[in-house]
């Protein structure tokens, strides 16, 4: 099975996939880039009645995850360009990852369950580079029962969202 080449995951994705046990198997099959941040942000994990601990150092030390790091002043320059009805709704993982992704000349996909990010990209006209964990898990063969958040008719709602936005020109700052 060829990999699904570069996903970068936002928190709340590496964490799901670590509740349900299929994170030796995401980095197996996809390219998994991680933005700092978002490493930072994945510490811990629901384990039954306890909390777990995510411990990447491994995967990121034998390279089976990327860390991929994005300048301050080019975050602060991807948030400043939207009003905040958009801005206050990115949180740091977001916004790097999403930073990196606009940034990066490979393309690649960001999968997150925030409906901020597939607003935004929608809104950039980039939905397309969206994906949910189900939409991940099916192309690579660990399909199974998500909560709505995590589903392919959430990332689709949200992206029109951003979408109609564009068309309606809100969600970003006037120059």
């Amino acid at each position: 099975m060829k990999k699904l080449r570069f996903l970068l995951l936002d928190a709340n994705v590496v964490i799901e996939l670590f509740e349900l046990r299929l994170w030796p198997q995401i980095i197996e099959r996809c390219e998994v880039l991680l933005a700092e941040t978002v490493v930072n942000e994945a510490r811990y994990c629901e384990a039954g009645e306890e909390q777990r601990r995510i411990d990447l150092s491994q995967d990121i030390q034998e390279n089976r995850v990327t860390v991929v790091r994005v300048e301050i002043s080019a975050i602060e320059a991807f948030r400043g360009q939207f009003d905040p009805t958009y801005f206050e709704r990115i949180d740091p993982g977001e916004a790097e990852s999403l930073a990196y992704m606009l940034l990066s000349s490979d393309p690649c996909f960001l999968c997150s369950s925030d409906a901020i990010v597939f607003r935004i990209l929608g809104r950039l006209n980039r939905g397309e580079q969206g994906l949910s964990l189900e939409e991940a898990l099916d192309r690579i063969g660990l399909s199974r029962a998500l909560p709505s958040q995590f589903r392919k008719e959430a990332r689709d709602r949200w992206t029109k969202q951003g979408e109609q936005d564009m068309i309606r020109g809100t969600g970003m700052e006037r120059p």
